[in-house]
């Protein structure tokens, strides 16, 4: 099973950039961090991640533009992505999941939420 070792963390929120990449760090992971999907694409293209966590709203390109143009890319179309919201009610998790996230999680999230999405994300590698 592949391993994910580097992730982008895209949010605009800076508390929850630093949550997310303190929790993926002790997890022993390199996290990329980005405040807009414009500044995700630019990293993006330089270093791509193994997996991405993205977070819905965000000023710009937020994050269900960012994921569909990643998934329209021959090169991204297959990364694992988590999509982050403070929406938990099923339309926002349908409208996350149909822009083509494999991974919808609910903010604030936990060590023991990211685990389990880094488990999904590394099972959803090895189907590739």
């Amino acid at each position: 099973m592949p391993k994910i070792t580097t992730v982008c963390m895209v949010d605009d929120a800076n508390g929850m950039r630093k949550l997310g990449s303190a929790l993926l760090a002790s997890m022993g992971i390199d996290v990329v961090l980005a405040k807009d999907g414009y500044q995700a694409l630019r990293m993006l293209q330089l270093a791509p991640p193994d997996a991405c966590f993205i977070d819905i709203e965000m000023p710009g390109l937020d994050g269900l533009k960012l994921v569909s143009i990643l998934r329209s890319n021959k090169r991204f179309e297959r990364m694992p992505i988590a999509m982050l919201s403070g929406a938990s009610s099923p339309f926002d998790r349908q409208k996350g999941l149909l822009a083509g996230a494999d991974i919808y999680l609910s903010k604030p999230f936990t060590k023991d939420t990211l685990v389990k999405a880094i488990e999904q994300m590394e099972a959803i590698a090895s189907d590739q």
